[in-house]
């Protein structure tokens, strides 16, 4: 796509800025400067949040809070899976940073419609959808379509678009009702949702009274160097294919590795608070396969696994397999091991949009406090939440989405609901900075603890990825060149860190971490796609430059060394059985490893030499840190 200055490879070069309360719509072209600085994808996102609003301690729910949509450098290319994006914003779930990270085919379809990305402001006066079209966008009454659930709504707008290939990104009633653990969902039909699960995004779009951005792409993404690009990608498929967890995740999707996690003492019970259930063996990809619940498998754009899995139910032919995470969310987190069950509790979700982490903790809490007696059946509306009970999980999914009842305060994500209570119902709270815990216990790979305590959008497990190296993965380009203990905390301050910088170029790049390409080959395929030479080296102090400004944002919005923490539980309470049974997580000498390595104080605020270093100075006076 050639643009008035430049000539971009691998880019559509560029970016749209849609105001909703003005109604209106600019465009301009990405810079080389900000293309060396921030790459693209999470990279760029991160910049233009900075840069455009207009003060970091504002209302999430303010019109002037930025709704960022953006690809990667690499997103639409032929490399494998190359089908990543970003949303982010300020976060409602924390009031800190904010975002979401989604595959599938809608960012590929942005870039084809000639734009990297998409910059959403102000709030339309009634609800409204943005309709993008090969460089051409338009702002379209919506008001039809609010209320309805993502599968009801994305049928209906794609009717009136007059074509039901075009992509599709939306929020449910979730997202309307301001819920702040809501998602945006991505092209909910035949085979979805794609959600942009993490850290409320679907309540941001909500609160803009914006209910989906629908788009159409008939163009071309150039390639600097189409045949070096095919020779690396000839090799590495053999690499990619032969990877066990790549043979794993092509037969069950990430359900595949429940059998796994479990053996660890990574997949949490009974809100990480028990170290064995034997109904994990009903909640195993054999085991949904085997009873007809897993029926195909779908892929994301340039993806040679697919661990996207297709199930069914009574209302719809075919939606989205539960993943990992929503199977031990509503699974084991609720010692719940019917499968029936965790399809139907994935679809509610999905129709809601609820994020389907902090949904299922939030309701494993609201069990827990109800257990110890510190809320009673009075205050719950008449329901009796106990363990096992998944008519109870149906009820209160109900009511979270249209903030009904007790669903009011849950709504609000498990930290914000425990302040309301009050109690001390904090502590079965199981949160970092306000975001409810992945399912993968720390103590069962403490270096995940610390990826967890340090990640800038709370507790993280795909930032990092570090229990993958505590499971034995090598990453020599990293200069990670021998196996650690998962229960040792000895150097791995300096590992978690570099995983973390690594992570922001692979968001950056807009590549799926699942597929895990090499970083020297993610070097190579970035040079030969955009013309643009660089080094893993290079694109280390990127990733650094990327996730300090984060950091300087937070700091910002108070974030410091006493947010950095872990729940008590995993602190200082080990389990009594289970592969990671005795143990807790030890932070504090991690985290003093991991501030000297990334140039931070004992605060946990990065320093004026770092920040000098990598180019910040104008963002940190804008943040008003110096």
């Amino acid at each position: 796509m050639r643009c008035s200055q430049i000539e971009f490879f691998g880019y559509a070069g560029k970016i749209a800025y849609i105001d909703l309360s003005r109604e209106k719509i600019e465009s301009r072209e990405l810079s080389e400067d900000e293309i060396k600085l921030f790459i693209g994808g999470i990279g760029l996102a991160t910049k233009l949040l900075v840069e455009n609003i207009p003060d970091p301690k504002i209302n999430p729910f303010e019109p002037e809070n930025p709704l960022i949509f953006m690809t990667g450098a690499l997103t639409g290319t032929p490399v494998y899976g190359s089908s990543r994006f970003i949303v982010a914003s300020k976060s409602p779930l924390t009031n800190a940073w904010g975002e979401a990270h989604i595959g599938g085919h809608w960012g590929p379809e942005l870039k084809k419609a000639g734009f990297d990305g998409l910059v959403v402001v102000g709030k339309a006066k009634d609800p409204v959808y943005i309709y993008v079209e090969n460089e051409k966008i338009e702002i379209r009454d919506a008001r039809r379509f609010w209320g309805l659930d993502i599968y009801e709504a994305s049928k209906e707008i794609l009717k009136e678009v007059g074509d039901e290939n075009a992509k599709i990104s939306l929020i449910g009633p979730a997202g309307e009702n301001l819920v702040r653990i809501a998602t945006i969902a991505f092209d909910p039909i035949p085979y979805g949702p794609r959600m942009a699960g993490r850290t409320g995004m679907g309540s941001v779009m909500g609160s803009k009274n914006l209910k989906a951005i629908v788009v159409k792409g008939s163009g071309r993404i150039k390639l600097k160097d189409p045949s070096k690009v095919a020779s690396v990608l000839n090799r590495l498929l053999p690499l990619i294919m032969s990877s066990p967890t790549a043979q794993i995740y092509s037969l069950y999707g990430t359900s595949g590795e429940v059998e796994e996690f479990y053996e660890y003492g990574d997949m949490p019970i009974k809100n990480f608070s028990e170290g064995v259930f034997e109904g994990y063996k009903k909640l195993t990809g054999e085991y949904f396969k085997e009873k007809g619940l897993m029926i195909g498998t779908y892929g994301c754009w340039a993806c040679p696994v697919k661990c996207w899995k297709i199930t069914k139910s009574e209302s719809l032919t075919s939606f989205r397999f539960p993943e990992y995470e929503t199977i031990a969310s509503f699974g084991t987190m609720l010692k719940i091991d019917d499968p029936s069950y965790i399809v139907k509790f994935n679809e509610i979700c999905n129709r809601y949009g609820l994020d389907t982490i902090s949904t299922g903790n939030t309701i494993a809490w609201l069990f827990e406090i109800y257990e110890r007696g510190l809320v009673n059946k009075d205050m719950l509306g008449g329901i009796e939440p106990k363990w096992g009970d998944g008519e109870a999980v149906i009820k209160l999914l109900h009511m979270i989405g249209r903030r009904e009842g007790i669903g009011k305060i849950l709504a609000e994500g498990c930290r914000r609901a425990s302040q309301i209570l009050g109690n001390d119902t904090e502590r079965y709270c199981m949160h970092v900075k306000g975001v409810e815990m992945p399912m993968h216990d720390p103590r069962a790979f403490k270096g995940l603890g610390l990826q967890y305590a340090t990640s800038n959008r709370g507790a993280d497990h795909l930032y990092g990825l570090f229990m993958r190296i505590e499971q034995g993965q090598r990453m020599p380009d990293l200069r990670i060149y021998e196996r650690v203990d998962r229960f040792s905390t000895k150097g791995k301050g300096w590992m978690v860190a570099t995983m973390q910088i690594w992570s922001e170029i692979q968001e950056s790049m807009g590549v799926c971490k699942f597929i895990d390409i090499p970083p020297a080959h993610i070097a190579g395929l970035y040079t030969y796609v955009t013309g643009i030479k660089t080094t893993v080296q290079d694109l280390l102090v990127v990733g650094k430059r990327i996730f300090t400004l984060k950091r300087l944002f937070n700091v910002a919005n108070g974030i410091s060394r006493k947010d950095d923490t872990l729940p008590r539980r995993i602190l200082s309470e080990p389990l009594k059985e289970g592969g990671s049974k005795d143990q807790v997580v030890e932070l504090d000498h991690m985290l003093e490893e991991y501030y000297k390595f990334m140039g931070w104080d004992n605060d946990g605020k990065p320093t004026r030499e770092v920040i000098e270093s990598l180019g910040l100075v104008e963002y940190a006076k804008k943040l008003a840190l110096i």
